[in-house]
């Protein structure tokens, strides 16, 4: 398990970062397109050079992963994974489903993780072999309620499945052989609480998955990565309920994923 002043640190740093991107939210930042065509704002950037002044001071031997930065410090058996604003596109439009992402990875193993949804006052997060929890309010451990994905008692035909799918997915010809669905605010959260059966994620990165990847295994879920494993930086990451998981990423395989 991971020590309680990082699980409290990884909260500290959530909530710091919820509370700096809500200053900017709604008054259209600057932005700016990345290399890759996707946008990055003055908020994003705010973020992270604030959660980066942070594990400075109090990490100074730790290395970090952030989206804007890339990977940063020397070689170490620690490392902090962040996306300080993820989904910087429904951030800039508005919209609710944005929060940050914080994961804690210890010789190569994550060890906790926090993901939060600002707007909604809701983080959801996990410690290695100590479970998932939902937190709403109060200090960085208050009002923690356990969370377990109940096993899917369902066909995939009828399986509840969101994800994020690239232009002209081979994934986009199967996908009326479960019943596809759009997400509330964070379709990962959707299927810890019971929401969704099932997320697939094509061509994610690893600030973009680590929490959530901690979080389904420790709520009981499955982590694939569709070559027999769950590594994180892949083309293919699915995330599923015992029951449907099989089915799905055999479905996923026959597909050409």
């Amino acid at each position: 398990m991971a020590d309680d002043s990082d699980v409290r640190l990884a909260h500290r740093l959530a909530e710091m970062a919820g509370e700096l991107a809500l200053g900017f939210f709604g008054r259209q930042p600057t932005t700016r397109r990345k290399s890759d065509g996707s946008p990055v704002s003055e908020a994003d950037l705010a973020v992270e050079k604030a959660m980066l002044a942070v594990l400075a001071a109090e990490r100074p031997g730790d290395a970090v992963l952030s989206e804007e930065s890339g990977a940063l410090g020397t070689v170490s058996r620690r490392r902090w994974i962040l996306d300080p604003i993820d989904g910087t596109i429904p951030f800039l439009a508005g919209e609710r489903g944005w929060g940050t992402h914080v994961a804690l990875e210890v010789d190569g193993e994550l060890r906790a993780a926090v993901l939060s949804r600002p707007t909604e006052g809701a983080k959801w997060w996990a410690v290695r072999g100590g479970g998932a929890f939902a937190s709403t309010g109060g200090g960085p451990l208050s009002a923690a309620r356990a969370l377990r994905i109940p096993e899917a008692g369902v066909p995939l035909r009828t399986a509840r499945v969101g994800g994020f799918l690239m232009p002209d997915s081979p994934v986009e010809p199967v996908r009326d052989r479960m019943r596809w669905i759009e997400s509330s605010v964070c379709l990962v959260a959707d299927l810890l609480e019971g929401r969704a059966d099932a997320v697939v994620d094509e061509g994610g990165h690893v600030w973009d998955r680590a929490p959530g990847a901690l979080l389904v295994r420790e709520a009981g879920g499955r982590v694939d990565d569709l070559r027999g494993g769950s590594r994180l930086d892949g083309r293919w990451l699915v995330y599923a309920a015992d029951g449907v998981a099989d089915e799905l990423t055999g479905l996923l395989h026959d597909a050409g994923a």
